[in-house]
């Protein structure tokens, strides 16, 4: 599952967020994430008379993260979860589209993007300060970088940028090295991806060019995992937000 960050860092999650759905017809569904700041071992807390009813069973591999609550809930909007992330300095968290009627398939949605913020916080490292005047070396050094990936790679480091350079644009101002980087890995994508499009509607600012960003991305890794069945229906729902 591909998670975007629309408030927060996606390469230094806060550990703890607020992760929503939308279904066909535009309804917001969301639960909440949180990390345990310092992990634990479950059979550390197993009194000793339980012991044997747990033998044979890895309970310190076990994963402490589960979404809260288990099933999404309807919430008014997404400008709600944009208010109450920046209050509580939650991480905000687009997951991607869910069923409403089939409340396994949420549940299963729900888990999966614990599973996925957990695995981003776990791999974050502790940001290092810059020295002054080395970032637009690096800047320059990114398009190397980005050609040496796979094609798959190539989508998730959009997918990553897009989150980034979003989030940056609600803060007031677009951060032009991100900009960069994202037209870079699009200018490696094959034309079918219709990656100019992409960052077209990343720069749009608001819920529509959210939503541009967020199809685009879905519409790039359908094409990528040759889900052709479903592309009718997303190129008509960009149609009709572009319109």
């Amino acid at each position: 599952m591909h998670l975007i960050f629309e408030h927060g860092d996606r390469d230094a999650p806060a550990g703890h967020a607020l992760i929503y759905f939308t279904d066909d017809t535009g309804n917001v569904f969301a639960t909440y994430v949180g990390v345990p700041p310092i992990p634990f071992d479950l059979t550390n807390f197993v009194p000793p008379m339980f012991a044997q009813m747990f033998q044979g069973m890895d309970l310190g591999s076990q994963s402490m993260v589960a979404a809260i609550p288990p099933i999404p809930q309807s919430v008014p909007d997404i400008e709600y979860l944009r208010a109450l992330a920046e209050r509580r300095r939650d991480d905000l968290v687009y997951a991607g589209a869910t069923m409403r009627g089939d409340p396994m398939r949420m549940g299963a949605d729900a888990n999966e993007a614990a599973q996925a913020y957990e695995e981003l916080y776990s791999l974050s490292a502790i940001p290092q300060p810059e020295t002054e005047g080395a970032a637009p070396a690096r800047v320059d050094s990114e398009l190397s970088r980005f050609a040496e990936m796979s094609e798959r790679e190539q989508l998730d480091e959009l997918t990553t940028l897009t989150g980034r350079l979003r989030d940056s644009m609600r803060n007031g101002q677009t951060d032009s090295d991100t900009e960069q980087q994202l037209r870079q890995v699009a200018s490696l994508l094959p034309a079918k991806y219709r990656s100019d499009a992409l960052v077209e509607a990343v720069l749009t600012p608001g819920d529509r060019g959210q939503k541009l960003a967020a199809l685009h991305l879905e519409r790039s890794y359908k094409l990528f995992h040759e889900d052709y069945l479903d592309l009718e229906r997303i190129d008509r729902e960009i149609e009709a937000i572009a319109d």
